[in-house]
């Protein structure tokens, strides 16, 4: 596919979004892609997942995962988050790498269910790292940074995430809850430019003011509070359901929970050097990402990749610019490569 093609598949992916859980059509567009190139594909991995292996010899595998799904609005669906961009990418890198076959093996990860932050759970559960496990996974996320540009934090990443629910209350008991969800959260989201730069630079800062965080979500309902929190380090988790099942007793259960990504140091500074990329010293405290989930199988990292400064991310005005797609098939298949000759 010429780098025009690529941008007509995401083009396609846009218009047609799906979000967690219903990814059918854009999968069937990734699974023609990459069999149309040659590689050996499974299809219905965990849902939706796609799972593509470029087999040239013997050895260690590296792994790349790119997501599917777009993101839930009032009435349907919106590709707000980037995902289209991602998928493009990732067909791209696979059909880069099977034209040259380079030395050694790839396996390629197309996540259904990302937003909700089941589908790589599912997609380990039915098998999809076991056939050809990777020795070294990665992964791309959209950012508003200049275009074709990488930033990546070695040892930090994204938070994990608590899912709770809380029931049987009074109004009034709830209304306390909320307030006591919602105050737990020391940081929120920049709503202003300077709010945004001042984001940028306390990322970049070691022990600065991300070192340790809380962001947490809640919504009432008539008898009942339900909602998340991020935290970081992990260690901070012990402390807040402790505080959660002191105030709630018995009412409390916990839905779920997802591990924080964490960027092997050794995999995100190789990543570094070969892609130019700015080191971050913190955890992005906004998002939530399963990526994680694959982390704990194999070492590797999740690259912040820059398509303009156009909006951010699950914002309505994000806009990626789409000249980013050629730029991020030709860096990730480049380092990808590197790294499986390395291996």
């Amino acid at each position: 596919m010429s780098d025009d093609d690529l941008i007509e598949l995401r083009r396609e992916i846009h218009r047609h979004p799906e979000p967690a859980g219903q990814e059918r059509r854009t999968a069937a567009l990734v699974a023609a892609a990459l069999r149309e190139a040659g590689l050996e594909v499974r299809t219905g991995v965990g849902g939706h997942g796609v799972v593509a292996v470029l087999d040239a010899g013997d050895g260690p595998a590296i792994g790349y995962r790119a997501d599917l799904d777009a993101v839930a609005v009032p009435g349907g669906a919106e590709h707000l988050c980037g995902h289209d961009v991602h998928t493009a990418i990732g067909v791209g890198v696979a059909r880069a790498l099977a034209r040259e076959r380079p030395r050694g093996r790839a396996v390629f990860f197309f996540q259904p269910a990302e937003e909700t932050c089941v589908g790589a759970r599912a997609m380990i559960a039915d098998g999809a790292m076991d056939p050809v496990p990777p020795r070294e996974v990665y992964a791309l996320h959209c950012a508003p940074l200049p275009t074709g540009t990488f930033a990546v934090a070695p040892g930090f990443g994204h938070p994990g995430q608590d899912v709770f629910r809380i029931e049987g209350l009074s109004p009034a008991a709830a209304r306390r809850f909320e307030a006591l969800v919602a105050g737990l959260s020391t940081v929120t989201p920049p709503a202003t430019p300077e709010e945004m730069a001042q984001l940028e630079t306390d990322l970049r800062t070691p022990d600065g003011p991300l070192a340790t965080f809380v962001y947490a979500q809640v919504h009432r309902e008539h008898d009942a509070v339900q909602g998340w929190v991020r935290a970081w380090p992990d260690s901070r988790y012990d402390d807040i359901r402790a505080l959660l099942r002191a105030e709630a007793g018995s009412r409390l259960r916990f839905l779920d929970h997802h591990p924080s990504s964490v960027n092997s140091p050794e995999h995100a500074r190789a990543g570094a050097r070969h892609l130019d990329a700015l080191l971050l010293h913190a955890s992005y405290p906004f998002n939530g990402e399963d990526f994680g989930l694959f982390l704990e199988r194999a070492p590797g990292a999740m690259f912040f990749f820059g398509v303009g400064e156009q909006g951010v991310p699950h914002d309505p005005d994000f806009v990626p610019d789409e000249r980013a797609i050629a730029l991020g098939v030709e860096a990730m298949a480049g380092f990808l490569r590197a790294r499986g000759e390395a291996l």
